[in-house]
């Protein structure tokens, strides 16, 4: 049975030191902490969670976890904290580059060292993610089916069908083209699905001209030099973000294209890139969402009742399309 003492000796420092990094009581420096924290997972290392319920001990603190940086991250981070912060829990932020990473701190979590997890995305799948649901509360910004683990996921099918029955009523059966995220995931399938089935009922629209990018970093300008390539004739585009939208007309506009005049643009979460450059869009209430999230795991850790705010997204139509 692995104990205390061997992982202080493990990682190196003193057995007091190896106690307060893992009860989360009293001083412990940050690389003390984390080489702590790596060793009790490496061993195995699981203290008695009867014991620090009867001590009614907490970290008070909250992973805050994503793959990348972007915008919405941002976004997320600020609604989570502030919320947090009046319930006097803090947050500790992860990108995680595999998912190695991401199981090192599910490890941490099940180690008590957090105590709920904000997932924006995963790299695990969640059944595997799902068992660490008994050391407390896990939620995500992701579509997800799974039941122990909490998402606050809209349905982008309904909302992308919006964007190209608008299209349709505005424009007519005109060539349209899509800026995707990662097709593995499922608001991504939910946007196929809309596209397909859109395209049975205009078959003089074509909607071929379909690129993905999974990350958003410089995934508009990639876009834009794509569709600055094609032989295609692309009447309207439609970009999974505000941020890649904003990102893919810049460029495009360099390059000598004007929209809308010669391309109609759509983007999808009415961020602040959306709002600053004018670019029409589906208001997604990403606030509300965060809300949700944030709320759920505060009221399980306090043993309140969560009630869930219904979100019911709008189109916002502004200069682009």
């Amino acid at each position: 049975m692995v104990t205390i003492f061997d992982v202080a000796k493990a990682a190196g420092v003193s057995k007091s030191t190896a106690s307060r990094a893992i009860s989360g009581q009293g001083y412990v420096s940050q690389a003390s902490k984390a080489k702590v924290l790596t060793a009790a997972a490496k061993l195995g290392y699981t203290p008695s969670i009867l014991a620090r319920q009867f001590r009614g001990q907490s970290t008070k603190n909250i992973g805050f976890i994503a793959r990348t940086y972007y915008p919405a991250v941002g976004e997320l981070l600020k609604y989570c904290t502030n919320i947090l912060k009046k319930y006097g829990y803090g947050v500790t932020i992860y990108f995680t580059k595999d998912t190695a990473e991401e199981a090192n701190i599910l490890e941490l979590f099940r180690l008590h060292a957090l105590d709920g997890l904000f997932f924006v995305a995963n790299r695990n799948n969640w059944s595997y993610i799902d068992r660490y649901t008994e050391y407390g509360p896990i939620v995500t910004w992701r579509r997800t089916d799974n039941q122990k683990v909490y998402s606050s996921y809209i349905d982008h099918y309904p909302l992308y069908k919006q964007i190209l029955d608008y299209i349709y009523t505005e424009y007519g059966e005109i060539n349209i083209g899509h800026v995707l995220n990662d097709p593995a995931k499922n608001n991504t399938k939910a946007r196929l699905r809309a596209i397909s089935e859109y395209t049975k009922l205009h078959p003089n629209s074509d909607n071929s001209w379909i690129v993905y990018y999974p990350e958003q970093e410089n995934a508009g300008q990639q876009a834009s030099l794509n569709y600055l390539t094609t032989k295609q004739t692309i009447d309207a585009v439609i970009v999974y973000s505000d941020y890649v939208a904003a990102e893919f007309m810049s460029t495009l506009r360099v390059n000598g294209i004007n929209i809308p005049e010669e391309l109609k643009l759509f983007g999808f979460d009415n961020s602040d890139f959306g709002k600053f450059m004018n670019i029409s869009t589906i208001d997604t209430y990403l606030a509300i969402q965060a809300k949700n999230l944030t709320n759920r795991i505060i009221c399980t850790l306090e043993h309140e009742t969560f009630k869930e705010i219904t979100i019911v997204p709008k189109v916002v139509i502004r200069q682009t399309c």
